[in-house]
């Protein structure tokens, strides 16, 4: 499994080094695109070939999805900032909420741990086989 934890670090680095490419750096954007393609392929093929610890999976997962809501406790509800729904509210404020989530977001890696939550449930109902 070492194997797999290095292509699913490059691939992290892959997704940062997109994240932070200005928005006209196309030829960059299509290199770091098809390394990212590659790493997938090659994460697949690996992971075809190991055994999956089912018990480690679900534990893992729980571990995520605490996390997954540890974030969303964090998060501003957005309808209460703006005015609570009332005809009042001030848009600037409901617009500076989603700002703040999408920031909130970022720096506690919501992302990529919904990744890993559908990889994990993916591999999970794979391996209860088909028509499960």
């Amino acid at each position: 499994m070492e194997e797999l934890d290095q292509i699913l670090a490059e691939m992290g680095r892959v997704m940062d080094d997109l994240g932070a490419l200005p928005d006209d750096a196309f030829d960059e954007r299509l290199q770091l695109l098809q390394e990212q393609k590659r790493l997938r392929v090659r994460a697949a093929e690996v992971r075809a070939g190991a055994p999956i610890n089912r018990e480690a999976l679900e534990a893992e997962l729980a571990g995520l999805l605490d996390r997954w809501d540890g974030i969303q406790d964090q998060r501003i509800d957005v309808v209460m900032q703006s005015g609570g729904g009332s005809q009042g509210g001030d848009a600037f404020s409901g617009a500076h909420a989603v700002r703040m989530n999408q920031e909130i977001d970022r720096a506690l890696g919501r992302d990529q741990i919904e990744l890993r939550i559908a990889e994990i449930r993916r591999l999970l109902d794979t391996a209860n086989g088909p028509g499960t």
